[in-house]
């Protein structure tokens, strides 16, 4: 009994420093991403006068009374900047079909902010400056969140690790705890996560994380987090989204506020960016590894397995399945628990549908002068639509008499955004076959690195019927969502822009500083990202290329 208590009071004392550590490190990071962020904008401002610019959209847009501010920030709201700054000067009415390509989230928190700057300091005004500038304070803001959220991501993950007994833990004897059901995703071990050959303590995981921050400081695709881009916003919501859904794995006493905050965060993120789409796949395992029904089902196939290799015969076991719905109560949960999962699916491609909706009703329907003018602003008709969504919804009560002849509003599904990237942006399957591009030359290091992981998870970890299935290993959801993107960039989209979008997915990055911390034939990786560290953000200020 004494034994016991002093035991348990060094795991507590052990814990509160852990924690206080960490804590340093998050003050540490911080410090050294703000710092990183300011040389980042003083070297793309010096890079991008000293070379001459490739084009000059923007000085018909902005010429006038814009200050001397103006001139050196400038650089930042170039590429997709452009459209974002006409859509804050615009106050997110859009003029043009081909501006449909970006959501109107960040213009639309930009206006607010300026706003509220605006009561307490009455000289700051609608102007472009006003605008990049504040885009870049922000941008810096939520890029810092995103660094912290990338630092904990490998402690979260490997929060519930497997160790021998009196192993990196205060030489506490553990006690081998009977496996339950949530030991089925719950738990990592050498044979399920090859990572843990090297990340074998508490020390060393802390500061692998370290230096996995410290990376993503250095990431090819920083010009875009401190530029007129959603970037930032995007990818902190994003990686903390996924924490917080492992961290409903990891803690079964929270593990319900903790799922309603991921679902928040990827709600945020999907108001960003269209890709948001694809937080669908981590939510879909998400809900499959918590599903008690599943649960059962796995737990049933594996004792047939164990019976088969007692020599006993392998029997479906189709009954006992489906014994699981025996009584009513299971039946009602297990329609509540997956109604439960489709109104969060609902609610991560809420944002993707009202920006459609918005431009059916644009584009394809007859309105008078009033409601144009009521509605033309996106945000404007967000909030009406949330009024009165009965009258918006209900289409039949319009005119049907098309104002443009837009080919996608004939379609059964009118869907404009496939449609526009298609025509505007040249977004097609196979691009890269068909309209090749030498900037897929220098997006291939980051190909590499995301395929390399994603075979790399399935040829080192080991899966197997009695010890751990290859869906409840619980980076399986990380793996899935970067192979979908990885491959629908390849396939669809401009090749180059997963130098940006790949900083949304923190196994990526897992994986990238795993193989730099511990294995010396990859330095050459390392070389490539400071390469483009440097070479991207005069490239990007001076409309050469890093769009």
């Amino acid at each position: 009994m004494y034994e016991q208590t002093i035991n348990r009071l060094r795991e507590k004392k052990k814990k509160s420093k852990n924690e206080r550590n960490v804590i340093k490190d998050i003050l540490l990071i911080t410090i050294i991403g703000i710092i990183l962020r300011i040389f980042c904008i003083v070297y793309t401002i010096i890079c991008s006068r000293l070379i001459n610019n490739y084009k000059f959209n923007l000085d018909l847009l902005c010429y006038g009374n814009e200050g001397s501010l103006w001139k050196y920030i400038k650089y930042f709201s170039y590429w997709d900047g452009e459209y974002f700054l006409k859509l804050s000067l615009n106050e997110t009415e859009y003029k043009y079909e081909h501006n449909h390509a970006f959501f109107p989230a960040l213009p639309i928190i930009l206006r607010i902010i300026q706003k509220l700057l605006k009561q307490i300091f009455t000289n700051i005004t609608n102007s472009c400056s006003t605008y990049v500038f504040l885009a870049i304070v922000t941008n810096l803001f939520f890029f810092t969140i995103a660094t912290i959220g990338i630092y904990l991501f490998p402690i979260i993950y490997f929060q519930n690790v497997e160790r021998k007994e009196g192993e990196q833990d205060g030489n506490i004897k553990k006690v081998k705890e009977k496996p339950d059901d949530n030991s089925l995703h719950s738990t990592l071990n050498k044979d399920n996560c090859y990572y843990l050959y090297h990340i074998d303590s508490w020390e060393e995981c802390k500061r692998f994380s370290f230096f996995l921050s410290l990376l993503y400081m250095f990431s090819v695709g920083n010009i875009h987090t401190i530029s007129f881009y959603n970037e930032s916003i995007f990818i902190c919501f994003s990686i903390w989204g996924f924490n917080f859904l492992k961290l409903s794995l990891n803690n079964y006493k929270f593990n319900f506020i903790f799922e309603i905050l991921a679902v928040m965060f990827f709600f945020i993120a999907s108001c960003f960016r269209s890709n948001g789409i694809l937080f669908l796949i981590p939510l879909f395992f998400y809900n499959l590894y918590s599903c008690k029904f599943v649960r059962h089902c796995v737990k049933s196939w594996i004792v047939s397995v164990e019976d088969c290799h007692n020599n006993k015969e392998l029997v479906c076991g189709e009954n006992k399945i489906f014994s699981y719905f025996c009584t009513q109560r299971r039946i009602i949960c297990f329609l509540i628990f997956w109604l439960k999962a489709l109104c969060e699916a609902l609610i991560i491609i809420f944002p993707l549908l009202i920006f459609q909706f918005y431009s059916y009703h644009l584009y394809c329907i007859e309105h008078d002068d009033l409601w144009i003018d009521q509605n033309k602003k996106f945000y404007f008709f967000l909030i009406n639509f949330f009024k009165n969504p009965i009258s918006y919804l209900n289409i039949a009560s319009y005119n049907n008499i098309q104002k443009i002849n837009r080919p996608w509003c004939e379609k059964v599904i009118p869907f404009s955004y496939s449609y526009i990237q298609k025509k505007y942006w040249n977004v097609k399957f196979l691009k890269f076959l068909f309209d090749p591009d030498f900037k897929i030359f220098y997006s291939a290091p980051i190909y590499f690195i995301s395929y390399h992981s994603i075979i790399q998870f399935f040829k080192n970890n080991k899966f197997y019927p009695l010890k751990t299935l290859v869906l409840y290993n619980p980076f399986f959801m990380a793996i899935a969502h970067l192979f979908f993107l990885t491959t629908y960039i390849f396939l669809f989209a401009h090749n180059e822009i997963i130098l940006r979008l790949i900083l949304g997915c923190p196994v990526f990055y897992l994986h990238y500083a795993y193989l730099l911390k511990y294995s010396k034939k990859w330095n050459f990786l390392l070389f490539i990202n400071l390469l483009y560290f440097f070479v991207g953000p005069p490239l990007f200020g001076t409309f050469i290329a890093w769009t």
